[in-house]
């Protein structure tokens, strides 16, 4: 049964990914594993879309239960940042957050023109400060908040522009 399960969210996250035909409807967050209520989505879509006002860069948080045919968090991670379109095209400046709650597993990654200035280095601390120990806690929301917020931040330093 979990199997079955499995592949059916694989299906609908392909399904949804090819149908947004590289994130043309805006949306920002994805909780495939339904670990978030509708309020806390809109609240988090807003810190993401206000962001992308405010900079141009695009962030975007998907939870999931499995990685489908990709080895690890990583391999979904950027498989994902790809295949949604998160990020301007011309200046690769995505964000993808991915959660897992039933893998135990949270990860950051970047487009190329934000991993200059949002290091891997600085991704890991976000999550190992800010997002872990609310996840320890069963706090999720808090957790990719304070991530999602640190993160905005961040790159909303005038030194941390992406051209």
């Amino acid at each position: 049964m979990e199997k079955v399960f499995l592949w059916l969210t694989i299906f609908l996250l392909i399904l949804f990914t090819f149908s947004c035909n590289s994130n043309k409807k805006g949306v920002w967050v994805l909780d495939n594993e339904l670990d978030l209520t509708p309020d806390q989505i809109t609240r988090l879509d807003s810190l993401y879309k206000s962001h992308e006002k405010r900079t141009t860069n695009e962030i975007a948080l998907v939870t999931t239960s499995g990685y489908g045919r990709e080895s690890t968090i990583l391999f979904f991670a950027v498989n994902f940042l790809r295949s949604y379109g998160v990020g301007k095209k011309d200046k690769n400046n995505g964000v993808v957050i991915v959660l897992s709650i039933k893998k135990h597993e949270t990860f950051i990654t970047t487009g190329y023109g934000t991993e200059k200035v949002l290091r891997d280095q600085i991704a890991k601390k976000i999550i190992d400060s800010l997002m872990i120990p609310n996840f320890k806690q069963a706090k999720y929301l808090e957790g990719i908040w304070e991530g999602s917020k640190a993160i905005a931040e961040f790159l909303e330093k005038p030194e941390n522009e992406i051209n």
